[in-house]
C-alpha cells in the first residue's frame, strides 16, 4: 500500500520533534547563581557528554549516516511511488478514452473483425493511442501503408485487404474531410479531364475511371473516329479533377497498357504526386455570341434547385456573351429591366454546341452601365466536375476554330 501525503507530513513533522529534542535535552533553563562549585562541571546535555570526535569509532558515523540516508530515500520513495501510482492512472485513463475512440471510430464506418484484424497487423501494435490519428488522417494513413509495404511482413495477398481497408476507413476522393494523398482513392466513375502533350501540341479529352485497384487504374480510352484511340504509344498522361467544396488537383499517371477486347480500357499506374492548386486560371475567350437569357432571384432559383429549371415565369432578356471562361461570362445588354438586376440574381441559358443538356446557371457579380450599354460580369453556380470539364472542351473547341479562320 501507498503512504498518503498526510501520512507522509505527520512523518517528516515527528523526524523534526525527534531532532529537536536530541539536540536540546539536558539544557538548564533555571536561575543560576553566581557562585562557581564542583556541580558546575558536571555535564548539561548530551553534547557536552560526548567524547572528542577523534575517539568516536568510524563504525558510529558509518551508521549514523546510514539512519539519516534511509530516513531521506524513504522519503523520496515514498514520493516517488506516489507520483508513479497518479501517473499510472492518468495513462490508464488516457489509454481507455483513446479505445473508446478507436471502438467508435470503428463502428461508425462498419469495419468488420478481419479488417480490424488486419489494421492491427498493419500498424504493428495494439495501442489504442497510435491507432487514433492513423484512423483520422489518410495522410497517415498512407505513411503507416508505405512502411508496412517495405516490411518483411507485408505480402502481394495484402494489396487487395490494404486497398479495401482505404475504402472501409472512407478515405475517398468523395470524402472532403481528407485530404487527397493517392490515386486509390479515386473511385468507379469519378471524371477526369486528361491531356496529352505530343508534338508541342495538346490533346484535351474526358474520360472516367472503369475500375481500380491498389497498384493500378483503368480508366476509358478517347475515340478517334469512333474507335478507341491508341494509348499505348505515349509514356504519360496528365489529368485535372475538381473537388467539390474543396479545390482542383492536378498529377500524372504512367501509361502501362491498354486493353483492347472485352473492357477496352487504358492501364495506369497509381501515384501519389498531386499537387493542390490553391489558385484556379481560368483562360478568357472571346466571344460575341447572341444568347437568350431567363432572369430569376437568387432567392427563388434556391428554392427550386430542387425541381427543374426553366419551367417558371422567369424575365427574359436578350443580350450578347462578349467573353467567357471556365468560371463565368460577362454579358453585355442594351436595356436593362424594369425592375434592374440585382447582385445575386442568376441568369439561365442553354449553351449550343456544348454537349449539355441541362441549362447553365450563373450568378450576377457586378453591373457595369457606359455608353447606352450594360456590362453584366457574372459567376457559374453549382457547376460540377463533370460540366466544367465540358465548359473547358467547348472553349478549346472555339478557341482552334478561331485560331484556324
Amino acid at each position: 500500500m501507498f503512504v498518503s501525503e498526510k501520512m507522509l507530513q505527520k512523518l517528516e513533522r515527528f523526524i523534526v520533534i525527534i531532532f529537536g529534542w536530541w539536540f536540546l535535552s539536558g539544557i538548564e533553563r533555571r536561575s543560576l547563581d553566581m557562585n562557581f562549585t564542583i556541580q558546575d562541571l558536571e555535564t548539561k546535555n548530551i553534547l557536552q557528554s560526548m567524547p572528542p570526535l577523534s575517539e568516536i569509532p568510524l563504525s558510529f558515523y558509518f551508521l549514523a549516516f546510514s539512519f539519516v540516508g534511509s530516513i531521506i530515500g524513504g522519503i523520496i520513495l515514498i514520493r516517488y511511488l506516489h507520483k508513479k501510482k497518479v501517473e499510472d492512472g492518468l495513462n490508464k485513463l488516457a489509454q481507455d478514452q483513446a479505445q473508446l475512440v478507436v471502438d467508435s471510430e470503428f463502428e461508425a464506418r462498419q469495419l468488420d473483425d478481419e479488417d480490424r484484424e488486419f489494421f492491427i497487423k498493419l500498424t504493428n501494435t495494439k495501442d489504442p493511442a497510435i491507432h487514433v490519428p492513423i484512423i483520422m488522417s489518410s495522410q497517415k494513413f498512407e505513411e503507416t501503408v508505405r512502411e508496412y509495404k517495405k516490411s518483411e511482413r507485408f505480402t502481394d495477398s495484402d494489396l487487395d485487404r490494404i486497398y479495401m481497408l482505404r475504402k472501409g476507413l472512407q478515405f475517398t476522393f468523395k470524402n472532403t474531410k481528407v485530404g487527397f494523398t493517392c490515386t486509390q482513392m479515386l473511385e468507379p466513375g469519378t471524371h477526369l479531364e486528361c491531356q496529352i502533350h505530343h508534338k508541342d501540341k495538346n490533346v484535351i479529352f474526358m474520360s472516367t475511371v472503369l475500375e481500380s485497384n491498389e497498384t493500378q487504374l483503368y480508366i476509358k480510352p478517347p475515340k478517334v473516329k469512333t474507335r478507341p484511340a491508341n494509348m499505348k504509344q505515349f509514356s504519360e498522361l496528365y489529368c485535372k479533377i475538381r473537388r467539390v467544396d474543396d479545390a482542383d488537383y492536378e498529377f500524372k499517371f504512367k501509361i502501362i497498357g491498354q486493353l483492347v477486347r472485352d473492357l477496352n480500357a487504358v492501364i495506369l499506374k497509381h501515384t501519389s504526386t498531386i499537387s493542390r492548386l490553391h489558385i484556379r486560371h481560368h483562360e478568357r475567350l472571346p466571344l460575341d455570341l447572341e444568347m437568350d437569357f431567363e432572369m430569376v432571384p437568387a432567392r427563388q432559383f434556391e428554392m427550386e434547385q430542387k425541381m427543374e429549371l426553366g419551367k417558371g415565369e422567369y424575365i427574359r432578356l436578350s443580350g450578347i456573351i462578349k467573353d467567357m471562361s471556365a468560371g463565368g461570362i460577362k454579358v453585355q445588354l442594351g436595356e436593362l429591366p424594369e425592375q434592374g438586376i440585382n447582385n445575386d440574381d442568376v441568369f439561365l441559358f442553354h449553351l449550343p454546341y456544348s454537349s449539355m443538356r441541362k441549362k447553365l446557371a450563373a450568378a450576377v457579380l457586378d453591373v457595369v452601365s457606359r455608353g447606352g450599354l450594360n456590362d453584366i460580369h457574372l459567376k457559374f453556380r453549382d457547376v460540377d466536375m463533370l460540366t466544367r470539364m465540358k465548359l473547358n472542351q467547348y472553349l478549346h473547341r472555339r478557341k482552334i476554330s478561331m485560331e484556324a479562320a
